[in-house]
């Protein structure tokens, strides 16, 4: 076993647990807002501070749960037998931004990923896709952050990848200049892959990061 699928295992089943105990707080929390309704009485509305902070609590249970989930699936792929298993772009998009909202809200940047039906699957490790994108994070915040950045998964010239739009935000054109200057990111996220960026159609606006195979390193 190696150190990774053992962190992997322990992960998944804290998780499991994690669930289970937002599973509950939410339920306890839904009660206590009827019951507090119940108790003001029919021709008294209950006071809207109490309302506001149950709701509040719920928003952050459905938050806690999304994280749970996105933790649950870096398990998953952490002790998977197969390290290089395929992986749907979509939802390793998706994990970034939720993974490294914290991260992102101490630079003024904002991560949002453009949810897809289908998934968009290829042939590249999830954890190699999720270090290039931390890449592209570090080189936007290196520049001071506040800027906002958009993943959603697509393909160019038949190839599967990350097309990343950098919307807005007062750096947003040192951010454009950063990603310009880095057409090949960290060389190699992981051992046999490497990360190429690329401008997309308009090339004002977005990029496209593809990662392939590559030769062992010397």
């Amino acid at each position: 076993m190696t150190d990774s699928q053992c962190m992997g295992r322990l992960l998944a089943s804290a998780t499991h647990d994690m669930r289970n105990v937002l599973a509950v707080i939410r339920e306890s929390a839904g009660l206590a807002q009827d019951m507090v309704q119940l108790a003001a009485g029919p021709d008294k509305p209950a006071d809207p501070r109490v309302i506001k902070a149950l709701k509040e609590a719920q928003q952050q249970i459905l938050r806690g749960a999304a994280l749970a989930e996105c933790m649950e699936y870096l398990a998953q792929i952490s002790h998977s037998e197969n390290e290089n298993a395929p992986c749907d772009l979509v939802r390793v998009a998706g994990t970034f931004c939720l993974m490294a909202a914290r991260r992102a809200r101490a630079v003024q940047m904002v991560l949002e990923s453009a949810g897809s039906e289908e998934p968009v699957w290829s042939a590249v490790p999830a954890l190699a896709v999720l270090r290039a994108l931390l890449d592209i994070f570090d080189l936007c915040a290196s520049v001071g952050g506040q800027v906002k950045l958009r993943f959603s998964a697509g393909r160019q010239n038949k190839v599967e990848g990350i097309i990343i739009e950098v919307c807005d935000g007062a750096n947003r054109d040192m951010a454009l200049a950063a990603l310009t200057g880095s057409p090949l990111l960290n060389a190699r996220p992981r051992p046999g892959w490497q990360a190429l960026l690329m401008p997309w159609r308009d090339p004002a606006q977005r990029f496209f990061l593809s990662i392939s195979a590559c030769g062992s390193e010397d």
